[in-house]
């Protein structure tokens, strides 16, 4: 039954309100090349390194994830409409680690102690920027279920605006003061994340692009659309792509002892 005005009275079965369909029909994929290299040098030292190409697709609004501020699909008879990047697209990562536990062996056994029981550490990751989508200062379709801030410009697709690309550095010593029965062995250690102070920039003001509502289909006009002013571009508002926020961490540097057994 269809009618303008649904209650319970007009309802083919009046014992029951409002059905709500959940649909986790989303199709979600994911394809990548990934390089992997590790190789043990002389002296302590260890490095491995990591390279992945990849893309993610996706057509579920990911509610419970990440994902922008599109927790509703624009079209829910047809899904092909919200298919695009997922948010957590990156098609290239870098990562990257070297450990090197230098053992010295010299007649002087000050000089070797000192020299010793050090362990050095470097963590690179290097990744393209997060993803955004671009919504739009009105509702151009007329749905009274989700507001204008979920809805996207018109011609174009989900999660396509990228920000800065993520660069982190992190450094971590370790010194072995002394060990008890080749066992127990008392360190001190020392952190530092983010060692550049890079600033990973992880959301983009893209919210409130201006729009024209004109001729755009509502009940009061019959849902007549007219395409060459509804949804059209009118301008963007201040500050539009700059960065908003950050996730990841500044620098911070952590001392600390440990035992390990």
């Amino acid at each position: 039954m269809f009618d303008p005005r649904p209650n319970a009275g007009t309802r083919t079965n009046p014992a029951f309100n409002n059905v709500t369909l959940q649909d986790v029909g989303a199709s979600s994929s994911y394809n990548a090349l990934e390089i992997n290299y590790e190789h043990r040098f002389s002296r302590g030292l260890v490095a491995s390194a990591a390279y992945i190409y990849s893309h993610t697709i996706s057509d579920a609004p990911d509610v419970n994830g990440f994902e922008q501020n599109l927790v509703y699909v624009e079209d829910p008879t047809n899904r092909l409409r919200d298919r695009g990047n997922s948010y957590v697209n990156r098609p290239q990562s870098f990562t990257a680690s070297t450990i090197w536990s230098p053992r010295a062996k010299l007649e002087n056994s000050v000089v070797n102690h000192l020299l010793s029981d050090n362990e050095f550490a470097v963590l690179t990751n290097i990744s393209s920027g997060d993803e955004q989508n671009v919504t739009v200062n009105a509702n151009v379709n007329d749905d009274s279920t989700v507001g204008s801030s979920v809805t996207r410009l018109l011609g174009v697709g989900r999660n396509t605006l990228r920000g800065p690309k993520i660069v982190q550095f992190d450094l971590r010593y370790t010194r072995t003061l002394f060990a008890l029965r080749e066992r127990f062995r008392v360190q001190f250690l020392t952190e530092a994340t983010n060692i550049f102070n890079h600033p990973n920039v992880t959301t983009l003001k893209t919210a409130g692009v201006g729009v024209d509502t004109t001729g755009c289909p509502k009940m009061a006009n019959g849902f007549a659309l007219d395409p060459t002013h509804c949804g059209q571009l009118t301008g963007f508002p201040s500050g539009f792509g700059t960065p908003s926020s950050t996730v990841l961490q500044g620098r911070i540097l952590n001392f600390g002892l440990g035992v390990r057994w």
